[in-house]
């Protein structure tokens, strides 16, 4: 008997085989019983039938067919001796390929028939089952773990696995690496890897670092009247300080990725800088004298001692600089010409005349009209109209550097 019939619950009716005259003799009887070889899912006996198709063979032996199940030849072909009938029912299987589960219908008959029907790959494979095992109507469960190719990147190398791994923990197993307490994966552990997948190995390091920092220093501003309004003066530099600080790194695979402040302790205290701001009010400049009256304006004199010809010398022992006497002419090209600031400053301050003094309060001198105070603050000495016309601009420069063109109203 058929195991897999019994199963679905076929019932196999005797057959009576009743001989009468009517039918014209043993030999009529004999030619038309024929001879069969049924197969139903690998299992075959020998049926004597007085069908005249497939499908009453089959009916013969109460097989429920299901529109599912694969039958050969077909149910309308004609029975002739000895013909083989194949029969393979469907069977129902839960599959799971890699964690990745599926319901399928077969006709295959054993575990290896239905995997390579389904297209599955089970060569080197890890399975629940042997491929020759039988399968049953329902209830089939395959696991298939198949065989895989895998790179894992770490420390610089690439390290080539071949295994039936189903996970990336399972896949590092393969290999003789380790992951320390904070390295990690480029993918969870618990994943799902697949054929030719690369998988990298992320080393991470912390550790503390101390690092010296400059501690700037305050600035300490004091106002003063021994400057005029806009003018400064540094009394002292002050000095940066330097304090550690400690840090927290972290790196991963040698690369930093976090810079966490953990600790800061001063090595040295800065020393502050103290600058003196001007309060001093400017005195506003005389005016503007007329270029064919020298020594008339802000600089000149009253007797005309300020202007001379392009042929005429200044003179005078100049108080640091020497530089010879000068010729108008010779002091507006050191000045830069019609085109240059300075030119237009010392033109209307002073009209060119480096010994020209303000008439109208006797405090300002030379061709930049100079106060003896602020004169002395950028490095003069005595009076401004007993220096070189040189040193004169040398100094009007060095004031401008410091305090700006505000300096003269004419600029």
């Amino acid at each position: 008997m058929i195991d897999f019939l019994k199963n679905r619950k076929v019932q196999i009716a005797a057959q009576a085989v009743v001989i009468t005259g009517l039918v014209g003799g043993t030999g009529a009887v004999v030619t038309m019983n024929k001879p069969v070889t049924l197969d139903v899912n690998g299992q075959s006996e020998e049926v004597r039938t007085f069908g005249g198709t497939v499908g009453d063979v089959l009916d013969s032996r109460d097989l429920d067919i299901q529109k599912r199940d694969k039958i050969k030849p077909g149910v309308n072909k004609e029975i002739t001796r000895d013909m083989t009938i194949t029969v393979n029912t469907a069977k129902k299987l839960s599959l799971s390929v890699d964690g990745k589960e599926s319901n399928e219908w077969t006709n295959a008959n054993t575990v290896g028939q239905a995997l390579a029907d389904l297209g599955v790959d089970a060569k080197g494979a890890d399975l629940n089952a042997e491929p020759s095992q039988k399968l049953k109507e329902k209830g089939n469960d395959i696991d298939v773990t198949t065989s895989k190719d895998i790179t894992i990147v770490a420390d610089g190398k690439d390290h080539k696995v071949s295994a039936t791994a189903e996970t990336a923990k399972e896949a590092l197993g393969e290999t003789d690496l380790k992951l320390d307490k904070d390295d990690f994966m480029s993918v969870p552990l618990s994943s799902k890897v697949s054929d030719g997948q690369v998988l990298t190995v992320n080393r991470v390091e912390n550790k503390t670092v101390k690092e010296k920092e400059a501690i700037e220093p305050k600035v300490e501003k004091k106002k003063s009247d021994s400057l005029y309004e806009g003018e400064t003066e540094v009394k002292e530099e002050g000095k940066d300080g330097q304090k550690e600080i400690s840090y927290k790194i972290k790196t991963v695979n040698g690369e930093q990725v976090e810079k966490e402040k953990k600790d800061e302790k001063v090595l040295s205290k800065p020393e502050t800088k103290v600058v003196i701001e001007g309060t001093k009010e400017k005195e506003a400049p005389a005016e503007e004298p007329d270029d064919s009256d020298a020594g008339t304006g802000d600089g000149g004199s009253d007797d005309g001692s300020g202007g001379s010809d392009d042929g005429d010398k200044s003179t005078g022992g100049g108080s640091g600089g020497g530089g010879g006497d000068m010729s108008t002419q010779e002091i507006k090209d050191m000045l830069g010409g019609p085109g240059s600031k300075w030119y237009q400053v010392a033109k209307c301050e002073s009209n060119f005349n480096p010994r020209a003094v303000n008439q109208s309060n006797n405090a300002h001198f030379g061709l930049f009209q100079f106060k003896l105070q602020t004169w002395h603050s950028v490095g003069g000495s005595g009076n401004p109209i007993d220096a070189s016309p040189q040193e004169q601009f040398d100094r009007a420069k060095k004031l401008q550097a410091q305090a700006g063109w505000g300096q003269w109203a004419c600029a």
